[in-house]
C-alpha cells in the first residue's frame, strides 16, 4: 500500500515510497489542525502543485526518509502538474500550474477561473475547509440526506453571479458568503444563536480576521473588504420570495440531489437566468425567462422545504443535537474554536468523546435515524421557505412575479404556506419568538422583543414577539401571548395619554396590517403588530421614577442621591418621592449591552437643546397622567421608561416605541402596597428574581422552566386586565 503525503501550513512531507493520497491540513490560531480533506493521487505522476505557489524541492539535512516542500520558496527545479479536488457531489476543481482553476460543475458546466483574486481564494484553506461541511448538518453526515457541501455551494453562487455579468467584487462576495459557517451548519446555529440572530453571522468578522482572507482581498485591490458583506450585493443576497445567487444555487443542488427536479431542468434554469435591467444596476434583480420552467422550479423548491429543510423529524433531531452542543459549550467541555477547525465527521467524533452517558444516548438515538415520535408539530414561527421567482417575458418592459402571470401558482403557494403552518402548534402554549414574513416586507431590525419591517418610505411595522429579556439578556424561550398583551396595552395607553394631553404626538398609526401581508400570515400577526411613523429616534431612555425602589434605592442608601440627583433625606424603600416624580435618564445601549444611568445634564450633551428639556418635561407629564389613571385601576406605576423621536418633516418630539407596559414599567398592586419593603409586581421582576436566586443573572442561553414562563405570563396578563379592563385576550 502506498504512503500518505501530508501538507501542513505550506510544508509537504514526502516519504520515499509510492504516494497514493494527499491530506490537506492547516493550523488554526489556537494551534489546532483542521483537516481539509484527502485527495486521491493514484493517477498522478508527479508532485502536486498546491495553493498559489510553485513548489521547489528542498532536501532535509538529516538521514530522514522525508523530503520537505516549503511554500513559497523559489527554486530552479519545479515539479508541477494539475491536481484535482472533489468539492462536492456536483463539482470538481482542477488546479493548474499557471494558477488557473478549472471548475467542472454538473449543473453549470465547465468554467476556467483566471481572475487572480478568485483563483487565489479557491486555493485558500479557509475556503477549502467548507468541503468538509454539508449544507444540512447532521442529516448529511448520517446519510439521511444527500450531501451538498458548503464549498460547492459557495462556488456555485459565485458562478451564478458571473453568469449574469456580475462584477468581480460581487463574484467574490458570492464565493465568501458562507465562509463563517461552522461544522454541522445550522445545527450549531440553532444551538448557539441568540433569538433573532444567526451565530455564524455574528461570529463572521471575528473568524475572518483569523484567516488569510483579508490579506488576499487587500492584495488584490479590495482594501475596503466589502466583499465580506454579501448583503451589499443584491445578486448574492436578497430577501425571499425573490431569487438571489445564494438561494438559487442551494435550491437547485438540493432539488436535483433529492429528486425534486431533473438535472436537465436545473441546467435549463441556469441557461434561462439573467439580470434585470443589468448586472450593474443599483436595483438589479435575478430573473428567469421561461414561465413553465419557473413554475417547475418553484414547485421543486417547495418540495425541498416540505421534505428536507422544514421536515419535522429533521428539525427535532437538529434541536436535540443543538441542546447537546449548547450544553457542552456552556459547561466549557467544548471550545467554540473547534467549530471552525474540524470537518463534520471530525466534529461528530469529538462530540462523542465529550458527551456524558445521557449525551451518548442522544447521539445513538440520532444515529439510528428519524423515529416515529420525531414527526410532531413544528415550533410556531418555524421558517417556511417558498419563492415567487421574477420572470422577464418576451416583449415585457418589467419583470413580473410568477404568481401574477400564473394565477394557479399564487393560489398554490398560499395553500402551501397554510398547510405548512397547520403543522405549527395551534395553541398559544408555545411562544412566538421569531417572525418570518416570507419576503412580504423587508426586515429592518430585530430588537430584544420587536421585529421591525419596512412598509413604505414613511411607515414601519412593529411586530411584538413573545421574546423576553432580563438583565439585558434574551431568554431562550418566550412568554406565551406576551407580544399581544404588550401591543394592546400600548394602544390603550396611547389613547389615554392623547385624550389627556391633546398636543401629544405619538408614532402610532393603526393596528391594521399593511396590504402587503398575505392572508396566511395575518392570524399570526394580528394584535401583536402596529404600523407606526418613521422617526429619528433620540438616543436616550427617558426614565421617570415616582417611588424609590430598585437601583435608585440601592444608590440612595449609599449616597442619598438618585442618578446623582440629591433627594429628600429619610426616605424608606418603596416610598413616593415627596417632591413628586423625578426624571432620571439613561443612555440607549446596543442590544446585549447595558444602558448607563446618567444625570439629566448629560442628556443635554447627548441630544442637545431644546430636545433634552422637551423630553424631560414631557416624560414627567406623561408619568403623572398615567399614574393618576392607573390608581383608578388598582395599580401603582412605580417607575417607567419612555422613548422619543423626531418627526423628520416637522422636527417635533414624538412619543415612540411601547408605552407603559410590563416590559417598560414597574407595576405594583395598590391593595398590597406598603412602605418600607419591596413590593409584588406585575412585570418581569418575577423573572429577574428567579434568575438571581438561581445564579443565572446576566448569563446567556438561559431557558425558563415551564413554571416560571407560566407564572410570568400570568403577571403580564393581570397587568393587561387591570389597565385595559379587558378580561379576554383577543385570539391569535
Amino acid at each position: 500500500m502506498g504512503a500518505i503525503l501530508t501538507y501542513i501550513n505550506g510544508i509537504i512531507l514526502l516519504p520515499d515510497c509510492t504516494i497514493t493520497h494527499i491530506i490537506l491540513s492547516h493550523s488554526t490560531v489556537s494551534g489546532q489542525f483542521l483537516n481539509l480533506g484527502t485527495i486521491n493521487l493514484q493517477s498522478w505522476k508527479s508532485i502536486w502543485h498546491t495553493q498559489r505557489f510553485e513548489c521547489g524541492v528542498q532536501k532535509r539535512p538529516t538521514k530522514s526518509a522525508n523530503t520537505h516542500l516549503r511554500l513559497p520558496k523559489q527554486t530552479s527545479n519545479f515539479y508541477t502538474m494539475a491536481s484535482s479536488l472533489s468539492s462536492g457531489s456536483f463539482q470538481t476543481l482542477t488546479f493548474h500550474p499557471d494558477n488557473t482553476v478549472i471548475i467542472q460543475d454538473k449543473i453549470y458546466g465547465e468554467h476556467t477561473i483566471s481572475e487572480p483574486v478568485l483563483a487565489e481564494l479557491l486555493r485558500c484553506p479557509a475556503l477549502l475547509r467548507l468541503a468538509g461541511i454539508g449544507l444540512h448538518g447532521h442529516t448529511d453526515l448520517l446519510g439521511i440526506t444527500n450531501t451538498v457541501t458548503r464549498l460547492e455551494h459557495s462556488i456555485g453562487a459565485s458562478l451564478l453571479v458571473c453568469k449574469v455579468g456580475g462584477s468581480i467584487g460581487e463574484q467574490v462576495a458570492g464565493l465568501l458568503h458562507d465562509i463563517s459557517h461552522t461544522v454541522l451548519s445550522h445545527d450549531v446555529d440553532g444551538a448557539l444563536s441568540k433569538p433573532g440572530e444567526s451565530y455564524h453571522e455574528v461570529q463572521k468578522s471575528r473568524y475572518i480576521m483569523t484567516t488569510e482572507l483579508p490579506q488576499i482581498l487587500t492584495k488584490n485591490g479590495f482594501v475596503d473588504l466589502k466583499p465580506f458583506d454579501e448583503e451589499l450585493y443584491p445578486l448574492v443576497e436578497r430577501p425571499a420570495p425573490h431569487l438571489c445567487a445564494d438561494r438559487l444555487d442551494y435550491s437547485l443542488r438540493d432539488a436535483v440531489a433529492f429528486g425534486k427536479l431533473a438535472i436537465e431542468d436545473a441546467r435549463r434554469v441556469y441557461d434561462s437566468l439573467t439580470a434585470f435591467p443589468d448586472a450593474s444596476s443599483p436595483h438589479r434583480l435575478l430573473v428567469l425567462q421561461d414561465i413553465d420552467l419557473g413554475l417547475a422550479y418553484a414547485r421543486a423548491y417547495g418540495e425541498c422545504d416540505r421534505d428536507v429543510w422544514c421536515n419535522p423529524a429533521h428539525a427535532t433531531m437538529s434541536r436535540k443535537i443543538g441542546q447537546l452542543i449548547g450544553d457542552l459549550v456552556q459547561r466549557g467541555l467544548l471550545k467554540e474554536e473547534v467549530l471552525w477547525s474540524l470537518s463534520d465527521r471530525g466534529f461528530w467524533e469529538l462530540l462523542k468523546s465529550k458527551a456524558d452517558s445521557k449525551g451518548l444516548e442522544t447521539i445513538e438515538h440520532i444515529e439510528a435515524g428519524p423515529h416515529a415520535e420525531d414527526y410532531h408539530r413544528l415550533p410556531r414561527g418555524t421558517k417556511i421557505r417558498t419563492i415567487d421567482p421574477d420572470l422577464l417575458l418576451p416583449g415585457a418592459e418589467q419583470p413580473s412575479p410568477l404568481s401574477s402571470v400564473k394565477p394557479e401558482w399564487a393560489k398554490e403557494r398560499q395553500e402551501f404556506i397554510q398547510a405548512r403552518q397547520a403543522l405549527f402548534n395551534p395553541t398559544m402554549s408555545e411562544a412566538l419568538t421569531n417572525t418570518d414574513l416570507q419576503g412580504a416586507l423587508p426586515l429592518i431590525a430585530r430588537g430584544k422583543v420587536r421585529d421591525l419591517y419596512d412598509v413604505d418610505e414613511k411607515t414601519l411595522l412593529f411586530v411584538a414577539t413573545d421574546r423576553i429579556s432580563a438583565y439585558d439578556v434574551i431568554m431562550e424561550n418566550g412568554i406565551p401571548e406576551k407580544g399581544i398583551l404588550l401591543t394592546l396595552c400600548t394602544k390603550t395607553w396611547f389613547k389615554i395619554l392623547s385624550d389627556k394631553i391633546p398636543s401629544l404626538r405619538t408614532h402610532f398609526l393603526t393596528l391594521d396590517l399593511p396590504p402587503q401581508i398575505p392572508e396566511s400570515l395575518r392570524p399570526v400577526l394580528q394584535n401583536r403588530s402596529m404600523q407606526v411613523r418613521k422617526l429619528k429616534i433620540l438616543p436616550i431612555e427617558a426614565i421617570v421614577r415616582g417611588y424609590i425602589t430598585g437601583s435608585a434605592w440601592n444608590e440612595y442608601k449609599k449616597s442619598g442621591t438618585v442618578h446623582g440627583i440629591k433627594v429628600a433625606e429619610g426616605l424608606r424603600e418603596s416610598e413616593a418621592f415627596p417632591d413628586g416624580p423625578i426624571y432620571t435618564p439613561s443612555t440607549k445601549a446596543e442590544q446585549g449591552e447595558h444602558d448607563e444611568n446618567i444625570h439629566p445634564d448629560q442628556a443635554v450633551a447627548i441630544v442637545g437643546e431644546p430636545y433634552a428639556s422637551k423630553i424631560a418635561s414631557l416624560a414627567v407629564q406623561l408619568y403623572k397622567v398615567a399614574h393618576e389613571y392607573a390608581l383608578t385601576r388598582g395599580v401603582i406605576i412605580a417607575d417607567t421608561k419612555f422613548e422619543f423621536g423626531l418627526d423628520p418633516e416637522t422636527d417635533e418630539v414624538v412619543l415612540a416605541d411601547e408605552v407603559l407596559t410590563p416590559d417598560s414599567s414597574r407595576f405594583w398592586p395598590k391593595d398590597s402596597y406598603e412602605i418600607g419593603r419591596g413590593q409584588q409586581s406585575f412585570d418581569k421582576q418575577f423573572l429577574r428574581d428567579w434568575l438571581t436566586s438561581e445564579g443565572l443573572k446576566g448569563k446567556p442561553g438561559v431557558r425558563m422552566t415551564d413554571e416560571i414562563a407560566q407564572k410570568t405570563s400570568a403577571k403580564y396578563r393581570e397587568a393587561y386586565e387591570r389597565i385595559t379592563g379587558e378580561t379576554k385576550v383577543p385570539a391569535v
